[in-house]
């Protein structure tokens, strides 16, 4: 079974080490979908309006095969 990394962006960089064994690629894509809002839960944006998550997939020849993203935007309806 190989292996994926998903690494995360969301205003830093964050680095996948260990990997994750999934069936195949369409597998891996299904996973980094599942990380994003368990990711947002926590990620609330607290110096702006705007936040985007990314997870990108990468396979064990470090080759990027998928990204996904989730983006929250704000916007203020006061005057």
């Amino acid at each position: 079974m190989p292996r994926y990394f998903f690494d995360i962006h969301d205003g830093f960089h964050q680095r996948d080490d260990v990997g994750t064994h999934c069936d195949d690629v369409q597998a891996a894509a299904l996973e980094a979908k599942r990380l994003l809002p368990a990711i947002a839960v926590n990620e609330i944006p607290t110096d702006g309006e705007r936040q985007t998550i990314t997870v990108v997939v990468t396979d064990e020849d470090g080759y990027a095969v998928y990204s996904a993203a989730l983006a929250f935007v704000g916007t203020w309806l006061l005057r």
